[in-house]
């Protein structure tokens, strides 16, 4: 299932990659037309930095359902309020400042308690731009690269550890004005905050743990310390202007917890360049496994005023 979801994606990003036709004319750098996504609303990112001196000022809000098996007991709805800051530094480079707020359920907080409010720092750099040429036959352009690297710095309520991320990504542009995306992302998890949120073991719950972890000694209340996944999708427009386009992600990853299994996470939404200073987004994702860790439900909303666009 890995191998060919792998090779799937490279297939998508990679093989149409062989454009219209031809040799040389003239090779101009792409802008997107500044279509980059909203980072903090979706599971993707894109290679598209903001322009330098942008600054945009984001407020975003997340309802998610979560979904447990019956014999870990109930499980509550979340919801998170997203304040961010993204700075476009210089060419090809940007900064990123993101704090999520647990608002509870009804007021409980419940595990949600610590680490709530804890800071995420990041930067995402484009090493390469996709080049378009004028082709006759046979012309390969490569997509838009970049890495991306954040940190969770314990500012929260007892919070503590310093978790990092690391994530490599792919966006290509196509004619049409279509662009497909891979993410592949790895995470070091070293603070212990996550522990509150893995549900009571009774003995009722052994049943579903993984026992090849559990006799390796990997505490199954216990987040995994590295985590992964891998992220495909798209974005297009909905009209001629390309100023509302729709996004569709599909992300794999692994269980948060020793002893949970994979999860795959499927979003469709929209975002919508109300003007140069405004943006909107509204994402809905469900979770295709309905097991372990992964939601049954969600939304996402976010709302970008920019400032120093050109």
């Amino acid at each position: 299932m890995k191998r060919i979801l792998v090779v799937a994606c490279v297939l998508a990003i990679g093989g149409t990659a062989f454009a219209q036709e031809a040799e040389v004319t003239t090779v101009t750098t792409t802008e997107f037309g500044g279509d980059d996504l909203l980072s903090q609303l979706w599971n993707m990112e894109d290679a598209t930095p903001l322009d330098p001196g942008q600054l945009d000022f984001r407020l975003g809000g997340h309802w998610v359902t979560e979904s447990a098996p019956a014999n870990w007991g109930d499980s509550d709805d979340d919801f998170i309020l997203r304040p961010a800051i993204v700075w476009g530094i210089v060419d090809n480079l940007e900064m990123s400042l993101s704090m999520d707020a647990w608002l509870g359920d009804g007021g409980d907080m419940g595990p949600f308690e610590d680490g709530n409010y804890d800071t995420t720092i990041g930067f995402l750099w484009r090493f390469y731009e996709q080049q378009f040429r004028e082709c006759d036959a046979g012309c390969l352009d490569l997509p838009s690269m970049a890495l991306s690297a954040s940190a969770r710095v314990p500012t929260g309520d007892r919070s503590n550890g310093v978790d990092g991320e690391l994530r490599l990504i792919m966006s290509y542009e196509y004619d049409n004005g279509i662009r497909s995306h891979l993410n592949i992302f790895g995470k070091s998890v070293n603070g212990d905050n996550q522990e509150e949120l893995s549900p009571r073991i009774d003995d009722d719950a052994l049943v579903s743990l993984d026992w090849d972890d559990w006799l390796m000694g990997e505490d199954p209340v216990d987040p995994r310390h590295f985590q992964w996944g891998v992220v495909l999708g798209a974005d297009g427009p909905l009209c001629a202007d390309g100023a509302v386009r729709w996004v569709l992600d599909y992300m794999h990853r692994n269980g948060e917890f020793y002893g949970r299994g994979d999860m795959d996470i499927l979003e469709l939404g929209w975002e919508w360049t109300m003007s140069e200073m405004h943006k909107l987004g509204m994402s809905m994702q469900v979770g295709l496994d309905h097991t372990d860790d992964n939601p049954n439900f969600g939304a996402g909303l976010m709302y970008a005023l920019s400032l120093g666009t050109s």
